[in-house]
């Protein structure tokens, strides 16, 4: 069962970015975040209400938990919805699949007393890098019509971490349900202050294509891989589930390239090495078992 939940989670969020790009056919994208987490966080509602023990005890956790949502979700999907105006949805998944590198800097940075790196993981975090300059360096001058693209997809790892190390520090003793449900809804609330203050139209007639892929998104995106992710890693260690952050953009670009016809262009197969040798390198080191002294 847990292998079966854990290539649930492979395949589904593996295939969300190819799914927010056809999705992107009949809504804007704040508009589109704003839609798929306030109906998942709907749906996650009565669960966290019933378990009214796990709610957060102080108006600082709750606001922790809001502010995780605001950044994790209206900023780290949002940005991965604004570029994939520019760019194809496997593109997209590779360099947002860079997060771990974030979260190892930034780890080090505000939890020094127990998170370092050492030169193996700086290796590992050049190599994720030199991919991403190998995929993206065409499109790194403002002359480049996909370079707002670019930039959201540069900049969603560094907002999605943010949101996760704050998380994971005042989330603690909360449950799973708990934690989705404020985060969906306070996610879907700044959607919304966002897709007003940039003026996207809510007057929308989206093709039953569209419409299908908001129902994927939600339905299997948020509640679907959540519940499985949950589960996942009630049974084995969190460095093992995660492993799924591996696997994802490789279904991303066969997944983008088959279905959605997107070009496998040079640069794409070294990018990909590069960034995928740097993920597997800092995963090794940041969860390899301490030596005995």
């Amino acid at each position: 069962m847990v292998v079966l939940a854990y290539l649930a989670l492979c395949l589904i969020w593996g295939t969300t970015y190819l799914v927010i790009k056809v999705a992107l056919e009949g809504f804007p994208p704040f508009l589109l975040g704003a839609v798929r987490f306030a109906a998942a966080g709907v749906i996650f509602l009565p669960f966290m209400l019933r378990r009214k023990s796990t709610l957060p005890k102080t108006r600082g956790q709750w606001g922790y938990l809001i502010l995780t949502g605001v950044l994790m979700l209206a900023g780290g999907n949002g940005l991965v919805n604004f570029a994939e105006q520019y760019l194809d949805s496997g593109l997209t998944a590779l360099t947002v699949a860079t997060s771990p590198t974030w979260s190892a800097i930034l780890g080090a940075l505000f939890f020094s007393s127990t998170e370092r790196l050492d030169r193996w993981s700086v290796v590992g975090i050049l190599l994720a890098t030199a991919g991403v300059w190998v995929l993206h360096h065409d499109h790194l001058t403002f002359a480049s019509a996909a370079w707002p693209g670019v930039a959201a997809a540069l900049v969603c790892p560094i907002v999605w971490t943010f949101g996760s190390l704050i998380a994971r520090k005042h989330g603690y003793g909360l449950s799973p349900v708990t934690i989705a449900a404020i985060q969906m809804l306070s996610g879907a609330a700044a959607f919304v202050v966002i897709s007003l203050l940039v003026g996207e139209s809510w007057r929308i007639a989206p093709s039953s294509r569209a419409f299908g892929a908001l129902v994927y998104l939600t339905v299997l995106g948020s509640v679907i891989a959540f519940t499985a992710y949950a589960y996942v890693l009630s049974k084995i260690p969190a460095a093992k589930a995660n492993t799924y952050t591996l696997v994802n953009p490789i279904i991303a670009l066969v997944a983008g390239a088959l279905i959605l016809d997107e070009p496998v262009t040079p640069e794409v197969l070294p990018a990909t090495a590069l960034i995928i040798a740097g993920l597997v390198l800092l995963y090794l080191m940041r969860n390899r078992t301490p030596r005995a002294a």
